[in-house]
């Protein structure tokens, strides 16, 4: 009970009358930027010594340049932390990432807010309604780079299963990509966050301006109940290996890293605050009002699943590599 009381006290004492920066690797308006700002506002009540959340958007390769600066550049003291593409962990272990100046599982991994329910549509002028449409003619879709799920998955299953997607590479993140569906200059986007799309253009879904053909995930979404998950679409063993390694990361989702030399004690105060904060009930409410889900898994659950799927082995990574490579 004493090194209990006596870690509290060392905490707070560290934390008191300091700033916490919480980096995020996309620019303002995006999904990973509402979620970082929803932390910001309620964190600083539940960390000792209520220090003063500031948030800071650092975009740039993915958020690999966030990555990088919160691994190596900013302080390891607890007062850095930063919210991260969900695929950075296969960034790493497919492309070996030239750009990623880290170890993700070396990242202390502070908690996540939500799962990402990726999916792929299609604007409603294009005909296409399924999957099987687009075995029959192409569909040309928005993308940030060929590294993330974006473009992976709908690569991958060009060559599994015999679908024609065309891949425009260059937006910098998911509000870009809605505004080129709109706009006219793409036909579809493959990383449409389900949950997030119904908010921000509920007149898609009720207008019908858009079909969803799948979800990047393991399993089917409870309000998509027709819409299949990618593991649904192919068949052989391998490729369903393939397609579950690349499924995994929506389970890392909206998940926060500290750098890996951060001490431990502080790491823990991060950890026990992240996850008062999202069982404080005024996050959940404002988290409701705002229609964000909330769907937190702790620190150390994320840590262990990073490191699972950085230890798979590496002939499932080169099979991957050999699929997803544009």
């Amino acid at each position: 009970e004493f090194r209990r009381v006596l870690f509290r006290s060392d905490a707070a004492d560290f934390y008191k009358g300091k700033t916490l920066q919480v980096f995020v690797g996309y620019p303002p308006g995006g999904g990973f930027d509402l979620y970082a700002r929803l932390l910001v506002d309620h964190m600083g009540a539940h960390l000792p010594g209520r220090p003063t959340l500031i948030l800071q958007n650092m975009p740039g390769a993915d958020s690999v340049k966030m990555a990088n600066f919160v691994y190596g550049v900013g302080a390891q003291d607890g007062t850095v932390i930063g919210l991260p593409l969900h695929t950075l962990v296969l960034n790493e272990v497919l492309w070996k990432d030239e750009g990623g100046q880290f170890k993700i599982a070396k990242f202390n991994w502070i908690g996540r807010l939500d799962a990402i329910d990726l999916t792929m549509l299609a604007w409603g002028t294009t005909g296409i309604r399924s999957i099987e449409d687009v075995k029959k003619r192409e569909l040309i879709v928005g993308s940030t780079s060929f590294k993330g799920t974006v473009a992976m998955v709908p690569t991958a299953l060009n060559r599994l299963i015999g679908t024609k997607f065309k891949l425009v590479q260059g937006y910098a993140g998911s509000r870009e990509q809605l505004l080129a569906v709109e706009r006219g200059e793409v036909q579809g986007m493959g990383n449409a966050v389900w949950s997030q799309l119904k908010v921000s253009n509920p007149d898609w879904i009720a207008d019908k301006k858009v079909s969803i053909l799948y979800v990047i995930g393991l399993q089917r979404l409870p309000d998509l109940p027709d819409v299949p998950d990618i593991v649904e679409l192919v068949s052989n063993p391998d490729d369903q290996k393939v397609v579950k390694l690349l499924a995994s990361t929506s389970e890392i989702g909206r998940s926060f890293v500290a750098g890996p030399d951060v001490p431990k004690d502080r790491i823990a105060a991060l950890r026990k605050a992240f996850m008062e904060t999202v069982n404080d009930p005024a996050l959940r409410s404002e988290a409701a009002q705002r229609q964000i889900n909330i769907n937190p898994m702790s620190g150390e659950q994320i840590q262990e699943l990073v490191g699972e799927v950085a230890s798979y082995p590496e002939v499932l990574f080169e099979r991957t590599r050999r699929l997803v490579t544009p």
